[in-house]
């Protein structure tokens, strides 16, 4: 498949066709690792996990949280917590 860099906005991209996102089976949003090998630019979809999607998603958080246990009430029924 041949393309074109295109300018979009401060950057640059490139179109994908939808025969090469399903061969790829990539979809939108999906992440992608893109390494440079001389002259070939190689992309490898990425799979993460939910864990390293939320340490992604608030990787800037500069907050004071700690991971703690909640009170919920006294047992009124038959729960099971494990």
């Amino acid at each position: 498949m041949i393309t074109t860099i295109s300018k979009w906005g401060n950057g640059h991209a490139i179109r994908l066709s939808k025969e090469l996102m399903q061969q790829a089976k990539l979809h939108p949003n999906d992440k992608i690792k893109i390494t440079v090998n001389g002259e070939e630019i190689i992309l490898k979809k990425v799979i993460q996990t939910k864990a390293e999607a939320f340490d992604e998603t608030f990787s800037d958080y500069k907050g004071d949280w700690s991971c703690t246990e909640i009170g919920i009430g006294r047992v009124v029924g038959n729960e099971v917590f494990e």
